[in-house]
């Protein structure tokens, strides 16, 4: 299950198409999760269209790559009961704190602006930044933005989250390899 699919999620979404159409994820069946709607503003560090504007955002992208999608938020661990494993690209702690007090196996990719950072359950890290609350915020600088500035962290987590996917789908992970610092 691929959870929150903006900045980070949409292109995830897109490179796990491309991989899943080359037989490299042949028993993975993916549920995308996001209970919200395309705005105009994520047109510029989104992999949405004008045309999806005001549409679910994993609706969207579920029938664009032709994936499962749930058009819901994530508040209750038995949402996740029928996944192996959760892949985190969401924009706040409560989403994380749920599915990091799950049994499920979970990846969390993270960016703002050109930062970026992916974890893993079971994972350690330095100053405990698992457990770092932040209210909910985008990808992006909004001052950056309404300068016309996009950063590419967000595209840099999702091709490392992609990365880590194929990992975990070939028994290849190693939580220890992990780059990027946010």
């Amino acid at each position: 299950m691929i959870v929150g699919v903006g900045g980070i999620g949409s292109f995830l979404i897109e490179f796990l198409r491309y991989y899943a159409d080359r037989k490299q994820l042949d028993d993975m069946r993916l549920t995308i999760c996001d209970p919200d709607k395309v705005e105009k503003k994520n047109l510029l560090y989104s992999n949405f269209l004008e045309e999806d504007i005001g549409k679910n955002k994993a609706e969207v992208l579920g029938k664009r790559y032709v994936f499962d999608y749930m058009v819901a938020k994530i508040i209750n661990p038995a949402q996740l009961k029928d996944h192996d494993m959760i892949v985190l690209a969401v924009d706040n702690s409560q989403t994380r704190d749920i599915v990091y007090k799950s049994d499920k196996f979970w990846i969390d990719c993270r960016s703002k602006g050109m930062s970026y950072s992916v974890f893993f359950k079971g994972q350690k890290t330095k100053n405990n930044t698992l457990n770092l609350k932040r209210p909910a915020e985008s990808c992006q600088y909004n001052q950056r933005l309404g300068i016309g500035v996009i950063d590419s962290g967000n595209l840099i987590a999702a091709t490392i989250g992609v990365s880590q996917v194929l990992n975990y789908f070939r028994g290849t992970l190693n939580v220890n390899e992990v780059i990027g610092v946010l």
